[in-house]
């Protein structure tokens, strides 16, 4: 029997499995005329399954696991998952929209945007800010996002807005929440590039933890006429808050279809974290739900130190950029056997 929709996401053992425990929950309580749509979950990689008691829940809530090694060839590279995760769902799951969402995401309203309006094939939100983007032929990334471009045989020049300082940038999208029409073969075209720019050893200046998300905007200007782009209410960078633009900023969970959240709740300063979210409110129905079930699935694990250092190491790989090679992250780590 085809389903009309269905939900994709990726569960491996760890932290994985609170943060696909919480998402599916979410779905389930908040989804509207969707909250009951399928979802399938995948562990792609060899190893040791997830918790017992993670599967008796997933049974709970209607949601069917299964453990099939699809990412062999990078392995090493976890991100890959997703691709071919969705890749095979496209080949082999019957319904007329899949949707892959990354686990760290929330939902309190009904996604009603996913089932794609008439004419339209893929739906995406723009990355929150410019990263890797390149604002175009002048800026000095825009090398690599040329290189992409020919490799995959791009022709049209596309550009969206970021939420963080409202930059115009060449087409740069999340790829923790697509949505497609099985018979537009995206997920399959997602794969078939990242295959190619893998091959090529293309990647960007920063390393290749963006190939990912930046093979997923080519190929989506590749079908740019059939590109929908969803509310900024959906996948709403919660973390982010305070550093967005005006005009993409909201104020409470009750204005947002879905949020992103990151690594958040995985600080043990997590609460102090949300209370400093300028101007958001905290007294509705649904922002008690999600502290009830941050703590309930027991998500903070991680030092704030943890955080600081990652910071830190962001800032020292700029500084190597200018030949400066600093590497106090290091000596914290050794110190605090972080």
């Amino acid at each position: 029997m085809s389903n009309h929709i269905v939900f994709l996401i990726c569960t491996e053992p760890g932290r994985l499995e609170q943060q696909s425990l919480l998402l599916v929950e979410s779905i389930r309580k908040f989804g509207g005329k969707l909250k009951d749509t399928p979802i399938s979950s995948f562990h792609p990689r060899k190893g040791e399954p997830i918790s017992s008691q993670t599967t008796k829940l997933f049974d709970s809530l209607e949601v069917c696991h299964q453990q099939i090694i699809l990412n062999i060839e990078y392995h090493d590279y976890y991100l890959a998952n997703k691709i071919v995760t969705s890749a095979y769902a496209e080949e082999n799951i019957d319904a007329k929209f899949l949707v892959f969402l990354d686990s760290d995401k929330c939902f309190f309203a009904e996604p009603k945007e996913f089932l794609l309006p008439l004419d339209y094939n893929i739906g995406l939100r723009p990355e929150y800010g410019k990263g890797i983007g390149s604002e175009g032929k002048n800026d000095i990334q825009d090398d690599y996002w040329q290189k992409l471009y020919k490799l995959l045989d791009i022709k049209q020049e596309i550009f969206v807005q970021t939420p963080i300082a409202n930059k115009k940038i060449r087409g740069y999208w999340n790829s923790g929440i697509v949505a497609a029409r099985k018979e537009a073969g995206f997920f399959t075209a997602w794969k078939n590039n990242f295959e190619k720019v893998m091959q090529q050893k293309l990647e960007p200046p920063q390393g290749n933890y963006f190939t990912e998300m930046a093979v997923l905007s080519a190929t989506a200007c590749s079908m740019a006429e059939s590109l929908y782009t969803f509310s900024p209410s959906y996948s709403y960078p919660l973390p982010l808050h305070n550093r967005l633009a005006k005009e993409y900023k909201l104020n409470s969970f009750d204005e947002t279809v879905s949020i992103h959240y990151f690594n958040m709740f995985a600080y043990k300063d997590w609460h102090k974290q949300l209370t400093n979210l300028s101007n958001f409110d905290s007294s509705s129905e649904k922002y008690q739900w999600l502290i009830e079930r941050i703590v309930k699935h027991n998500m903070p694990y991680k030092s704030v130190l943890h955080r600081h250092v990652l910071e830190l190491i962001r800032i020292e790989k700029k500084l190597r950029s200018f030949n400066i090679d600093v590497n106090l992250s290091g000596l914290i780590k050794r110190i605090t056997n972080l």
